[in-house]
């Protein structure tokens, strides 16, 4: 018993960063790994989920950024530590994840480089932020060194007691807590994701021949989107004269200003009216 309680106690002086930091990569998608999310900055519609390994080698490849990572170590890092016996194959799948992840919102999947012979790098611009600044400053009379120094403390007495039991032992106590946090994080953020959809529907821009046309997040719906909207499927040479589509489209203005990116998703539909494909397209003027 009192192993599990120094287990936890370490397991949340280690998430305890990963939960107050976010980080935004490229000045354009933020990942949040308390939630596991990769999104859009200041367009929460587009945002795609990862799974648990992958949230923890994107927090592991940020770490090490611009630094190459041998397979050996992601692996253990990412896997072995928590208990996981994965193989190279494992490894190569989850990078592929990311990678997708990455195109979806529209970054170059090159952001991870394979390194021939030896692993992968990550070659990006990572800015951390603090998600809950508020939690830095004291509230109970209690000043920051010494919450540092208490948190020292802490981490050197876990650290010799937990050796001591072996590693085999830590991966038995520790696969049944990690079992509970994840199903928890998992329901939680299921539970986030259905409300956001019921309360965020696209709205309609227009018909134009068998298109339907939809705004996605903060656009307000008005004919010139609606015409930045037909410029750009005939830029794509998108023929609306000859399958049911539905497209979903949106602008945004970079953080200076100065770049407008448009994003486009066009979900063709079959003879019962269902999606049968979609196809994602991003412009930057």
């Amino acid at each position: 018993m009192n192993l599990i309680f120094l287990v936890w106690i370490q397991l949340l002086l280690q998430k305890r960063e990963s939960i107050l930091m976010k980080y935004i990569i490229n000045f354009t998608i933020t990942f949040d790994p308390d939630s596991r999310l990769l999104k859009l900055r200041n367009k929460d519609q587009l945002t795609i989920e990862l799974s648990k390994p992958a949230t923890r080698l994107l927090i592991e490849l940020i770490k090490n950024n611009k630094n190459e990572m041998t397979r050996e170590t992601l692996i253990k890092h990412v896997w072995e530590d928590y208990g996981f016996s994965p193989s190279s194959a494992t490894l190569s799948n989850h990078i592929s994840e990311l990678r997708k992840a990455f195109e979806a919102l529209g970054i170059n999947k090159d952001i991870l480089i394979t390194v021939p012979r030896v692993g992968f790098k990550m070659e990006a611009e990572i800015h951390p932020e603090t998600k809950n600044k508020e939690l830095d400053t004291s509230t109970d009379g209690f000043g920051k060194n010494d919450i540092t120094e208490d948190s020292a403390v802490q981490k050197k007495m876990i650290k010799k007691t937990v050796g001591a039991y072996g590693k085999k032992e830590l991966h038995r106590v520790l696969k049944p807590i990690l079992t509970l946090i994840f199903i928890l994080l998992s329901i939680i953020t299921i539970i986030t994701i259905l409300t956001r959809e019921r309360n965020e529907e696209p709205k309609p821009l227009g018909t134009m021949n068998k298109c339907k046309i939809y705004a996605l997040g903060d656009d307000f719906p008005d004919p010139e989107l609606f015409s930045h909207a037909r410029i750009m499927l005939s830029d794509i040479e998108i023929d609306c004269t000859k399958e049911n589509r539905d497209i979903f489209f949106m602008e945004s203005l970079s953080a200076n200003g100065l770049r407008k990116t448009s994003f486009m998703v066009v979900c063709t539909k079959n003879s019962e009216m269902n999606y049968k494909a979609c196809q994602n397209y991003k412009r930057i003027d």
